[in-house]
């Protein structure tokens, strides 16, 4: 009996001691630390239609929640329960260091703000955070909430976690038609891409990626990429009997000579009629940019591109001689969810691009007008808080994705705390997928096998287990620093 009741108290300590909200809080605290500057830094140069004139993006500032009131006064003291009650959102003013440049001379330096960002209760921004049961009643607050949603507009809205696909993994296909494809989501920032090398039956491997021709030969991009050789190219693939018979096989049906003629196959679907020139830098850019953009996008990349195409490509040779498995996508292993601080770097992400958009029409318009340009006049604040009020309060969100934003149930205590574990599938509720709906062995100890509504989102919809935790993103370079110090060879 006695062990009995230690277990309840082991129990009862753990959700004394967490936070069922904490997991979204610490997601929402790692989007506002780095991912914000990450966003800035891709964007950091912005280059109008109009010659000679550019600028530079530098540091961005979240304050803590404030308001303006009717007569332009702003005040600091800017509590949720306000925001409740007179339909405001709680949010955050964004301040952005911008530089502007005219012939390579600094014209203009302003810390300025660009719009709003809806702030997460009990997160680092909020006026909440660390306050006594005390204080957070004498705010209007009941001390037992564990925050973790948005107040928009007067309503509290809470994200749901989507579950996808990993990026940058290799996953193994089989199609009816017996080709086998090794396939990886690759991502950088706002793109992502679909790369998949074929092998058909008689063993010639081909390659696909964004803009890429269509049955584009895998060894003629290896060529492109810089294995110049035939040993270089024999080198990048493992000495497996049969890994070498199809690697000879497409040796013997690759039909350029050198980097150059590979570039220029690539070339003549990029840019079609274009000089030779044109047409080789066309190729190389397309390389570059569309190209597994995750392990880079310069020119010292492509041998690294080169290598994990070949291991793509022996992969798809193992699986077709059934020396490796097939993998599995409903494997949880191959699975990641997206808390709200990744789905609001991506709704931040579309809105600061159309900002940027809305800049250089502005600097556009105003220097064809003849008017005096400087910061104040071709910034417009609403363009980044509209895009991302308009996300939130509808729940529509970037990639065509429904219902991420959506009202909190108050009903009762329990509501809210089911309503945050929930986990939503992007595939197509009207379609069958029995496989991607049921139960799969990886669930043990994440997911609740019982929870799950009824009718269409049926197997879609899922809750996390009770004790279940998601770990938030870490950086490679530390790991790859680590490697490197142990001669673990990359790139």
């Amino acid at each position: 009996m006695s062990q009995q009741w230690d277990q309840y108290a082991l129990v009862e300590s753990w959700f004394k001691s967490r936070n069922f909200a904490q997991m979204n809080i610490n997601s929402y605290n790692q989007f506002v630390d780095d991912k914000l500057n990450e966003i800035i830094h891709e964007n950091k140069t912005i280059t109008p239609k109009i010659e000679e004139v550019r600028i530079e993006l530098e540091d961005i500032e979240v304050l803590k929640p404030r308001i303006v009131e009717a007569d332009g006064s702003p005040r600091n003291d800017f509590y949720p329960m306000e925001a409740r009650m007179r339909n405001r959102t709680y949010s955050a003013p964004l301040f952005l260091t911008m530089r502007l440049l005219r012939r390579d001379v600094e014209q203009d330096v302003k810390k300025t703000y660009i719009g709003e960002l809806p702030v997460m209760l009990k997160s680092k921004l909020c006026h909440l955070q660390g306050k006594t049961a005390e204080e957070l009643i004498s705010m209007g607050e009941d001390p037992m909430d564990f925050g973790g949603y948005f107040v928009i507009n007067g309503s509290e809205k809470a994200l749901t976690a989507q579950e996808v696909l990993s990026s940058d993994r290799i996953l193994i296909t089989e199609s009816a038609d017996d080709k086998t494809s090794a396939e990886v989501i690759s991502t950088k920032g706002a793109f992502k891409g679909r790369v998949r090398v074929t092998r058909a039956k008689d063993g010639l491997l081909s390659v696909s990626f964004p803009a890429s021709p269509r049955k584009l030969r895998l060894f003629v991009l290896l060529k492109a990429l810089g294995l110049k050789s035939e040993k270089e190219i024999n080198d990048a693939f493992p000495a497996l009997n049969e890994v070498m018979n199809d690697v000879m096989i497409n040796m013997e049906a690759m039909d350029v000579k050198d980097e150059e003629e590979a570039l220029d196959r690539i070339g003549k679907y990029v840019a079609p009629g274009q000089v030779i020139d044109y047409r080789l830098r066309r190729a190389q850019e397309v390389i570059d940019a569309f190209l597994l953009p995750h392990i880079g996008d310069k020119k010292e990349d492509r041998r690294a591109k080169a290598y994990f195409l070949a291991t793509m490509a022996t992969r798809a040779i193992e699986r077709a001689n059934g020396l490796r498995g097939q993998d599995d996508k409903d494997n949880y292993a191959n699975k990641r969810l997206e808390l709200s601080g990744k789905l609001m770097e991506h709704l931040f992400r579309h809105s600061f691009k159309y900002f940027i958009k809305d800049l250089t029409f502005q600097i556009d318009r105003t220097v064809t007008r003849r008017r005096k340009l400087n910061i104040s006049t071709v910034v417009r604040p609403g363009a980044v808080t509209e895009r991302i009020l308009f996300g939130m309060s509808t729940g529509n969100w970037i990639g065509r994705s429904t219902g991420v934003s959506r009202f909190m149930d108050r009903v009762n205590y329990l509501g809210p705390l089911t309503e945050f574990r929930k986990v939503k599938s992007p595939l197509n509720k009207n379609r069958e997928l029995y496989e991607a709906r049921d139960v799969h062995g990886t669930h043990w100890g994440r997911l609740c096998c019982i929870e799950t509504p009824d009718g269409p989102q049926c197997g879609l919809v899922k809750n996390l287990g009770l004790f279940s935790e998601v770990t938030q993103d870490v950086k490679p370079e530390p790991v790859e620093k680590l490697l490197k110090g142990m001669d673990v060879y990359l790139k």
